[in-house]
């Protein structure tokens, strides 16, 4: 079913500019270093759910890949791979197992695999290997997504009416409207009922 959590907004230390100011810290293990550059002209670095920003950086707290149960903060990037953008993972004890691909799934998949044959060798039980690459570049976090919204040619990636994507926008019910709002759909009430 639907996750009933109440969205939380964003607020997050900002600049005298309004600009949030980096790095910071989303969550218990995902740090946020570089928002990145949004590329609108081509397709491949957004998709329905994430726009992928060349330059985005973020760290993120997980096992290591050379020293069991012990944790570290992998340095992960979106690079602009020319026709679509490329995933790098580097580990800060490990510099030679650096991954990198054309999905964020496929890099942490492989940097689990490497941390699941450390565990097996030193007779430990395998930890988790599904995962979400967008949850663990910190993308699918809303106070992450909506930065990237708000960054410049953002807007062009969503779908028309707002741009010529492919990309579902957020709306996160308090942004300031850029033109005259229309009347609220009759469902926008939601959240008064149950109590």
């Amino acid at each position: 079913g639907k996750s009933t959590r109440p969205r939380r907004t964003h607020n997050l230390p900002v600049d005298d500019m309004g600009k949030v100011k980096l790095p910071i810290q989303i969550g218990v293990a995902v740090t946020i270093v570089s928002l990145g550059v949004v590329r609108d002209d081509n397709v491949n670095f957004h998709n329905d759910k994430y726009i992928w920003p060349v330059g985005y950086q973020c760290k993120r707290n997980y096992f290591s890949t050379v020293k069991v149960d012990t944790k570290v903060d992998y340095f992960c990037e979106v690079l602009d791979g020319g026709f679509k953008p490329l995933f790098k993972i580097t580990p800060p004890d490990n510099e030679q197992a650096t991954e990198v691909g054309t999905t964020a799934s496929g890099v942490w998949s492989a940097i689990m695999a490497k941390v699941n044959s450390l565990r097996t060798s030193k007779g430990l039980s395998a930890s988790k290997t599904a995962v979400s690459g967008p949850e663990y570049y910190g993308l699918a976090y809303p106070e992450v997504r909506r930065l990237i919204q708000e960054l410049p040619l953002a807007r062009n990636c969503a779908v028309p009416p707002l741009g010529n994507g492919c990309y579902k926008w957020h709306h996160f019910g308090d942004e300031i409207p850029e033109q005259p709002a229309a009347a609220p759909p009759p469902h926008a009430a939601q959240g008064a009922a149950g109590g």
